[in-house]
C-alpha cells in the first residue's frame, strides 16, 4: 500500500484540517497546519509510537479547529515553545502541542463553564 494512504488511514480528520479556512492574518493556524502535514508524512508509520503521535496530533488539530477556547489557549502557549539545539524541530513542536492539549484537557475538566441562556 502507498505510504500516503497508510498515513491517511490513521488520520480521519485530515481533509477537515487541511481545508480549514482561517483568516489571512492568522499565522498560528497556518503554521500549525503546515507542521501537521509535514509531520504526518515524514514519520515512519511502521513504528507504533509514531502512529500514536500521528493519531493524537490529528485529534489535537481537529479540536483546535472546532473549539474556540482551545484555539485561544494554543495561540498563547505556542509562543512558549523552546527547541534545544540538536533536537528534531518538528518532533519537538509536535510533542509540545500534544502536551498543551493534555494540559488543556486536564484543566478544562476542573473548570465549570457557566453559560447564560437568553
Amino acid at each position: 500500500m502507498d505510504k500516503n494512504r497508510e498515513v491517511l488511514k490513521h488520520c480521519p480528520h485530515f481533509y477537515t484540517i487541511i481545508n480549514f479556512e482561517y483568516y489571512s492574518d492568522d499565522m498560528v493556524s497556518e503554521k500549525l497546519i503546515d507542521v501537521y502535514s509535514k509531520f504526518i508524512f515524514s514519520v515512519d508509520i511502521k513504528d507504533e509510537e509514531n502512529v500514536k503521535k500521528v493519531k493524537k496530533l490529528d485529534d489535537v488539530l481537529f479540536k483546535y479547529i472546532n473549539d474556540y477556547c482551545f484555539r485561544d489557549q494554543i495561540r498563547a502557549d505556542i509562543m512558549t515553545i523552546k527547541v534545544r539545539r540538536g533536537e528534531n524541530v518538528l518532533e519537538s513542536i509536535v510533542s509540545a502541542i500534544i502536551s498543551f492539549f493534555d494540559n488543556y484537557e486536564l484543566m478544562s475538566t476542573r473548570k465549570i463553564q457557566i453559560t447564560r441562556w437568553i
